[in-house]
Parts: C-alpha cells; structure tokens; sequence
C-alpha cells in the first residue's frame, strides 16, 4: 500500500539483484550549484550531478511488510517512490526553485535526513499501525550513510547516527493518532547508545516504535540494525516526542 501525497519524485535509484550486500563502496559525487544571493541573473535552476543510489536486495526482500509507504511532498522531489527503475542515462536533475514544494512553503534549505544532499540519507519510510496509532506502531525505512557522514577514516561520525535516530523518533510520534500528521510534535529527549561504527556508504535498516503515550507525550524506541540480520545493532535510542497542545 501507498499512501501518497504528491506526484512522484525523480531520483535515479535502482535495486542491486546480483549480490547480498551491506555497503555501497562507490561514493555519491554531487555537484551543486545555485544562484548567488541577490543576483537575479543567475537564473532559478540548481544543477545536481549524482551517482546512482544501488539500494540492496534486503529492501525490495522486505519493504511489502513494512507497512504504508509514507510520501511526503517535502521529500519527494528527492525520493523515487518505485523500488526498482534501471535508468543508464545522465543521471543530472535540474530542479526549477519555482517548482520546490520547501521554498514555496517556508523552509530555507534542504531537509538534513532527506534530500540527496544528506551526509545520512533516510528513504523509503513505511508506517504499521497497532491499535489506531497506539503502543506498537512501528516507522522502518532505509539510512544510507554516504562519504558525507564521514569522520573517523572510513568510518560516518557518531553525529550523523545521533541525527538518524532523532529523525526516526519524531516521525514516528507524528503517526501516534492513526495517521501522519507531519510536524505535529517535536523531539524532546533522545537518549542514544553507539554500539558499533558504521562503514562510509552503509545502507542499514531504521526503526521507530511507540513503546508508551501519556497525553501529548509520546515515548518512542529505535534503531539501526543491519539489514539482513536484526541481531546485528549499530545503534540504539530511547526518544521522548512531545505533540503541540
């Protein structure tokens, strides 16, 4: 099933059938360039150059039971909502600003989590509800963590997995009435364990569960695990959400 808000996006991506893997060693190259401040002559277009995304096969193996697909038009201009498209041409976008669904609505920038510009790169979020949104309800998607995310050599900085756990948490509170209500809470506490390094060009398998809820909060546990074997954790956090009155 697919819940889905807004037209689909334009990403090249495509599925990995020929190898079980965890990691992606060719590095996403990015171009980018947009019009300077104040200079109208620049023109409204930003050029993106970017390598194609090779999910792994564990993502096609498991994303049906996952739940609902959740598109967002915040994101979509960066997320491909189809799992498998092979596509061997330039893999340049041009992306007109008068088009972008974040400028036209307020934001300044690009979403940390969710563009192709992100150091940890979080995609294909599906939502299973318990209980009309109760204890239970459970967020899983895909963390690609890119050279971006690097600190220690060939290692992502404990930061980028921080930031990945705080973005699992919120939106999963976001689902606690039965449906997505984006931006309906905010992330208050985010108790985060680092368990083991993860490798530059890892794509792991994310979560967010709803463990209680007590008026407007909501306590939510997650994780990032491998993608072929739950029992293999990188890392873990306990995340208070607190919803607006």
């Amino acid at each position: 099933q697919t819940m889905t808000l807004s037209p689909p996006p334009n990403e090249t991506e495509e599925i990995a059938h020929s190898h079980r893997t965890q990691r992606d060693d060719s590095s996403d190259i990015l171009e980018l360039s947009s019009p300077s401040p104040g200079d109208a002559s620049s023109g409204p277009l930003v050029r993106l150059t970017l390598q194609k995304r090779t999910l792994p096969p564990w993502v096609a193996d498991q994303f049906e039971g996952w739940g609902e697909r959740v598109s967002l038009p915040e994101w979509d201009a960066d997320e491909k909502m189809s799992l498998e498209e092979h596509d061997d041409n330039d893999n340049d976008f041009l992306c007109s600003s008068d088009d972008d669904y974040r400028q036209n609505n307020g934001w300044k920038g690009t979403d940390l989590c969710h563009s192709v510009t992100s150091p940890v790169r979080i995609s294909h979020y599906a939502i299973q509800y318990k209980d009309n949104g109760g204890v239970g309800t459970k967020l899983t998607g895909v963390a690609h963590f890119t050279p971006n995310a690097e600190s220690h050599s060939g290692y992502c900085h404990g930061g980028s997995m921080t930031a990945a756990m705080d973005d699992v948490i919120g939106w999963t509170s976001f689902f606690v009435t039965g449906q997505c209500v984006p931006w309906s809470g905010f992330t208050a506490q985010v108790n985060v364990s680092l368990r083991r390094p993860i490798p530059v060009g890892s794509y792991l398998k994310i979560a967010g569960e709803i463990t209680k809820t007590e008026g407007r909060k909501v306590w939510i546990s997650s994780c990032l695990v491998c993608g072929n074997d739950d029992n293999e954790v990188y890392c873990t956090a306990e995340g208070l959400a607190i919803l607006k009155k």
